[in-house]
């Protein structure tokens, strides 16, 4: 039975751009979109000093928060929780509003406990 070729490696001269473009071309990763409201929001929090990175991501080695909730955090960070905004995006519905009430569907809206009352 033969063995599959061992990986090929290669010197990066110019680190973030020559990963980003072998991270991209391999696995779609590495163009993350650094002029988005979410960055740029975060790097204003952290070069004014009100955001600490080691407090606001201890969340991510705390055994006391379990991985179900580390991925929901991640997602509402990232502007990736999946809302209706995203249905509509992704042509999956044709209504921004919440199915569960009758607001305008958010990730805030979904983490703050959508009103179940009609």
């Amino acid at each position: 039975m033969a063995h599959p070729p061992p990986p090929r490696l290669w010197y990066l001269s110019n680190h973030r751009d020559a990963l980003q473009a072998h991270m991209h071309i391999l696995h779609k990763l590495g163009n993350a979109k650094t002029e988005a409201n979410y960055h740029a929001y975060y790097q204003t929090l952290i070069k004014d000093g009100t955001a600490n990175g080691a407090t606001s991501n201890a969340y991510l080695t705390s055994s006391d928060v379990p991985f179900k909730t580390k991925c929901i955090i991640m997602k509402y960070r990232t502007g990736t929780l999946y809302n209706q905004k995203h249905a509509v995006l992704f042509k999956l519905s044709t209504s921004q509003t919440c199915p569960l009430c009758p607001q305008v569907d958010s990730a805030l809206h979904i983490l703050s406990g959508a009103n179940t009352r009609k």
